[in-house]
């Protein structure tokens, strides 16, 4: 037998940055293209994002939300007409200044987002009360130009879902914003990762929106991943667009707007929360493949014997789980075994002339890289239950990394290397927190719900020690 693969991944503690890159490259998830800051995504990176989205779209439709399709292109002088929107855009735009040969008179963007490229279409869609509430969603790619991209965490071009909706009333509205980020809260709990779900600052909120909330999660080394955001928009692109209708009272109003999305940024949360110096550790919900059998023999006679065995396993399981049997013969079993982990695949079935003999399967898993002997005649049952297991392992270990990491300060003198996120009394002055990230590189992240409903625990902001207003976890972010 030769000897395991090498594995080529560095350590999280050596340089996390660089462990991500390794992770995503031996995984196989995705490699850089021709063009800067866009990304290949290998089939196996592709289908976990496509298992989230899945997930995400059930819940969708379940809740009423229709899928549309609107064009990449945007009149350019859509994004300038709301200007809080464009000015917010405007480093990342991607501008089409020529097509077929000639110079447009009309130039066009590519779509950063598409407010400015849906609502004049809303607004002839609204014409009455009895038009809305109108809860569109959209499942697309868009274009920001990033100056440092990192693999499906700032990608200059990325896959996402941005849904636009409508309503009469700014309470309806609010309603919406609120529930749509317990849908992606929901969601990030479905991949068995912790969310920080509250409000984002006033620097921090989406360009051209009245409230913005945001489900933050945090990466192992302590910095923070946005990992999908919900907007209250006002009538701020309604006044803009002529998205009015015309109320049961006869009276013409203007539109209450929402705007929401997550992104395959939350394939960068997956690797980003539960790696290790291994590789993935992936959930089984969105793993690609959620048991992987690994038939292990030396000989013709004994290799009939164990694939037998493993064609008997692999027919009570397929049914119920997304399977594969590895009987590569150019691969030793070390090799595969190193294989598999650097992948996450949740649960190897590890099936040797012993187990054949013994009717039984080694079990190893991915989560606590540990390994038991079951029975064969037990396997189904112990892997409905070890499933589940691995979920909530995976689950309880972010949830505890990220609350040992969470630190208490009074003043920003206290800001050191801490590997985490930092959680004080603030004033909420963007002037303050704009000094916060040029002198520590530290934003405000979120206002939890608790934090909003009751006043600071300091009276002092810790940036300018003036009167604080609410409590606030800021951090480095990706």
């Amino acid at each position: 037998m030769s000897t395991i693969e090498k594995k080529t991944i560095t350590k999280q503690a050596e340089d996390f940055a660089q462990w991500y890159q390794d992770v995503v490259r031996e995984a196989e998830l995705a490699e850089s293209s021709e063009v800067r800051g866009c990304g290949i995504v290998r089939p196996y990176g592709l289908k976990i994002w496509e298992l989230i989205k899945e997930e995400l779209n059930r819940r969708l439709e379940a809740d009423g939300v229709q899928n549309v399709y609107f064009p990449i292109f945007v009149p350019l002088e859509n994004l300038e007409a709301e200007k809080s929107h464009v000015e917010g855009f405007s480093p990342e735009l991607a501008v089409v200044t020529i097509g077929g040969g000639e110079e447009l008179t009309n130039k066009l963007a590519v779509r950063p987002t598409s407010e400015a490229a849906m609502y004049k279409t809303y607004a002839r869609w609204i014409q009455s009360y009895k038009d809305l509430p109108l809860r569109l969603n959209q499942w697309a790619n868009v274009v920001r130009w990033e100056k440092r991209p990192r693999a499906f965490l700032r990608w200059s071009e990325f896959l996402w879902q941005e849904g636009h909706t409508v309503f009469a009333t700014e309470e309806e509205a609010r309603a919406e914003m609120t529930k749509m980020l317990a849908v992606y809260q929901d969601i990030y709990e479905y991949l068995a990762i912790p969310v920080f779900a509250g409000q984002k600052s006033a620097s921090e909120k989406f360009a051209g929106a009245v409230t913005t909330l945001s489900a933050e999660i945090m990466a192992r080394d302590g910095k923070a991943i946005q990992g999908a955001t919900s907007h209250y928009l006002g009538t701020n692109f309604a006044k803009v667009f002529g998205v009015n209708y015309l109320g049961s009272d006869g009276q013409t109003y203007l539109g209450h707007q929402n705007s929401w999305g997550l992104s395959w940024r939350s394939v960068g949360a997956l690797i980003m929360v539960h790696g290790d110096d291994n590789g993935l550790r992936l959930p089984p919900n969105i793993a690609p493949l959620q048991v992987v059998i690994v038939p292990i023999y030396r000989d013709a006679d004994s290799q009939e014997k164990v694939l037998g065995y493993c064609r008997q396993i692999s027919k009570i399981l397929d049914k119920k789980y997304r399977l594969k049997i590895d009987d590569r013969d150019s691969q030793t079993p070390g090799y595969k075994f190193n294989y598999w982990e650097v992948r996450g695949v949740p649960v190897r079935l590890e099936i040797g002339l012993k187990e054949a003999a013994d009717s039984q399967v080694t079990i190893f898993r991915r989560d606590d890289n540990t390994k038991e002997a079951v029975a064969f005649s037990q396997l189904k049952t112990r892997l409905n239950r070890l499933m589940k297991e691995i979920h909530k392992n995976l689950y309880r270990q972010a949830q505890a990394l990220a609350a040992e990491r969470i630190y208490r300060i009074k003043s920003w003198e206290e800001i050191d290397g801490r590997q985490g996120w930092f959680e004080a009394s603030w004033s909420e002055d963007p002037a303050t927190e704009q000094q916060l990230k040029e002198r520590f590189g530290l934003v405000s992240r979120v206002l939890l719900p608790k934090a909003a409903a009751k006043g600071p625990r300091n009276k002092k902001c810790f940036i300018s020690g003036q009167p604080a207003k609410h409590d606030w976890l800021f951090a480095k972010s990706y």
